[in-house]
C-alpha cells in the first residue's frame, strides 16, 4: 500500500490517500481542492473516507468531494459524534468559516472496532475516545500504518477540554495503545509522522 500525505486546509492538517493498484481511501478531508487535484491526476478510484472523528478541520472538503466522487463516509459507531445532526452547521468565527451541510445526502457508514475490509484494503478499526468520544484509530497490521488523527501525535496527544472530550478516556485509550507492536509507523492528523516505539519512550502521555 502506498501512502500519500498531503498537508492542506486552514490549519495545516494531514490527510492522507492510501492507494492499492488504482483504488484508493482518504482519511480525513480537510480540503476538496487539494485532493481532488491529487485523485483527478493519478486517475485513481475513490471506495470511500475514513475520518479519524469529527471535528470541523478534518471534514471541510467532504460535501464538495461527495458530490462529485459520490462515495460512502466511514466513522466511528462510537457516539455521539458531532455529525448526528440532520443538519449539520459548522460556523467559526475565528476562521471565518460558515459550512453547514445536510447529512441526509451523505451515506454515512459506521465502523465498530475491530477487523474491516473494504474491497482489497483491510484494516483494524481502534476504539481511541478522549480527544473526542467518537475518535477511533485505523491500524493497517501488514502494512504496520496506524492513522491517529488527534489521538496521538509526535510526543504528545490531542487536547481534552473541549465538548465530547474526557481524560479518563484518553488514559484509557492510551492504555490501549500501548499494547501494539513498537514497529508501528503513526500518521497523525497533524504535524510529523513517527512510530509507537519512539512515542513509548518520549511521549509523556504513555509514559505516565
Amino acid at each position: 500500500m502506498y501512502i500519500k500525505k498531503i498537508t492542506c486546509g486552514i490549519i495545516d492538517n494531514n490527510n492522507y490517500v492510501l492507494i492499492k493498484g488504482n483504488d484508493c481511501l482518504i482519511v480525513d478531508l480537510s480540503d476538496f481542492d487539494s485532493i481532488d487535484k491529487f485523485i483527478d491526476n493519478s486517475k485513481l478510484n475513490v471506495l470511500g473516507i475514513l475520518l479519524t472523528h469529527t471535528h470541523w478541520d478534518h471534514l471541510l472538503g467532504v460535501e464538495k468531494f461527495i458530490e462529485k466522487y459520490k462515495v460512502p463516509v466511514y466513522l466511528s459507531s462510537n457516539r455521539p459524534n458531532y455529525i448526528m445532526d440532520a443538519h449539520f452547521d459548522y460556523t467559526i468565527k475565528k476562521y471565518g468559516i460558515k459550512i453547514k451541510f445536510d447529512i441526509d445526502k451523505i451515506e454515512l457508514r459506521y465502523l465498530d472496532e475491530g477487523k474491516q475490509k473494504i474491497e482489497n484494503f483491510e484494516f483494524f478499526v481502534i476504539d481511541t475516545p478522549g480527544h473526542t468520544t467518537c475518535s477511533i484509530v485505523y491500524y493497517f497490521q501488514i502494512e504496520k500504518a496506524m492513522f491517529t488523527g488527534d489521538f496521538l501525535f509526535k510526543r504528545t496527544i490531542g487536547i481534552t477540554n473541549t465538548q465530547l472530550s474526557d481524560k479518563r478516556q484518553m488514559k484509557e485509550s492510551l492504555n490501549k495503545i500501548k499494547t501494539y507492536p513498537s514497529d508501528i509507523n503513526i500518521y497523525p492528523g497533524h504535524g510529523e509522522n513517527t512510530n509507537l516505539k519512539y512515542e513509548k519512550i518520549h511521549n509523556m502521555y504513555l509514559i505516565r
